[in-house]
This record gives C-alpha cells, sequence and structure tokens, in this order.
C-alpha cells in the first residue's frame, strides 16, 4: 500500500516489474515489522506465480529458499525504495537453523508384540495410507499411534513449511524438525472443539486417548 502511494504521488518513479509483491507492516518511523501469518502470506504468493517478494526478516521463521520465488529481507521502507531504484545493498541475515534430533517420544521397534497391527501401521507408513484403529480401551491403539511417526519417511521442505504455517495461524509453538507431527485430542472432544474457533483457531490436544496423525 505505501509503495502504491508512493507511485501516485510521483515520490517512486521507477517501473516495478510484474510479479513482485510486498509483504510486512510498516512502522510511523518507516521500518518494516514482520506480521502474523507471514509464512503462509509467503506460499499464497509462491503458489500465485510471484517471482519476487520484499519482507522483513523473521528469526522465528526457517530460512526460505524457493527456486521459483526470490525472497529480499528489508528492514525498512526506505531500503525497498533503494533496492528498487538498483541502489544501495540489503544487509544479510543469518540462517535459521533447523532442530534435526529424530528424537521421538516413542519408538516403533520398541513395542513388543500386536504382530497384525504393527503390520497394518508398517503398510501405510509404506503407502501412505490412512490408519483406523477402534478396540476396548487399554489394548494399545494409542501407544501405536504415538510411536507410528518413528516409521514414517521425514517430512519434505514443502510439508515442514506447511507444518510451520498451522502451528503460526494458531498462534502456537513450534520447532524445526522434519519428524512428522503427532495430537492426540481427548475422547470427549467434539468436532468443533478439534477444528477450533476464535480469533486463533486452536485444535484440541487435552489429554491422551484417541490419537490422529494429520
Amino acid at each position: 500500500m505505501a509503495i502504491s502511494v508512493l507511485i501516485s504521488f510521483k515520490e517512486l518513479k521507477v517501473n516495478i516489474p510484474d510479479h513482485t509483491g510486498f509483504v510486512g507492516a510498516l512502522s510511523l518511523d518507516g521500518r518494516v515489522q514482520p506480521v502474523e501469518g507471514m509464512l503462509p502470506a509467503v506460499l499464497a504468493a509462491k503458489k500465485l506465480g510471484l517471482k519476487k517478494l520484499y519482507m522483513p526478516f523473521d528469526e522465528r521463521l526457517p530460512a526460505l529458499e524457493f527456486k521459483e520465488l526470490e525472497i529480499v529481507y528489508i528492514s525498512s521502507l526506505n531500503e525497498v525504495i533503494l533496492h528498487l531504484n538498483g541502489q544501495g545493498s540489503i544487509p544479510l541475515f543469518p540462517k535459521t537453523k533447523v532442530v534435526d534430533n529424530q528424537i521421538y517420544s516413542t519408538d516403533f521397534k520398541e513395542i513388543v508384540g500386536h504382530s497384525y497391527a504393527k503390520y497394518a501401521l508398517e503398510i501405510a507408513a509404506a503407502g501412505e495410507h490412512h490408519v483406523f484403529m477402534t478396540g476396548p480401551p487399554g489394548c494399545g491403539k494409542s501407544l501405536l499411534a504415538e510411536s507410528f511417526p518413528s516409521i514414517m519417511p521425514p517430512l519434505s521442505k514443502e510439508a515442514q513449511l506447511e507444518m510451520i504455517s498451522l502451528y503460526q495461524l494458531s498462534g502456537s509453538s513450534w520447532e524445526y524438525t522434519d519428524i512428522p507431527p503427532f495430537r492426540n485430542p481427548h475422547h470427549s472432544a467434539s468436532g468443533v472443539s478439534i477444528v477450533g474457533g476464535g480469533q486463533y483457531p486452536r485444535r484440541d490436544i487435552a489429554g491422551p486417548s484417541r490419537c490422529v496423525i494429520p
């Protein structure tokens, strides 16, 4: 919006290339601040076919590197104007580190017995199938579901970004990991509570019982 105003008042005389986008919150002092939901906005820009995106650096986000989309990190409106005019240089920002500890809450190989159920889960992990487990309390459904991520392939880069986007939109914290997420909503949770609601929708993760892996 600020770039459009500058162009309309002829304060900025430059032809902005097509497929160029701008993301961020402009402060009164001219600084550009990160906004909530910035990662989903970046992914949406990529899907829309944008080639270049100006955005503030956010140390909470993972390193964003795309072949089709160039990310230009800026810290102020003046830096954007200088860069559009071919002047000045954009400061370098440190890359965020990825947590690669591969620590599972429950390892699939540590479960004794349940050969038939484990065989079904192995087929589901290999073929990317859904699994529905049913049975009386205490028969091992939750334990098997909790160990399921340990035999699944690591998340791709795109899947990691989508996962972090969901956490960011819900206002929850996250870790940079390629381990598939695991959630165990309480058996009494309603459909509405699992989907979430309010200004920042949150899923119901209170108490272990029936287990799902999104």
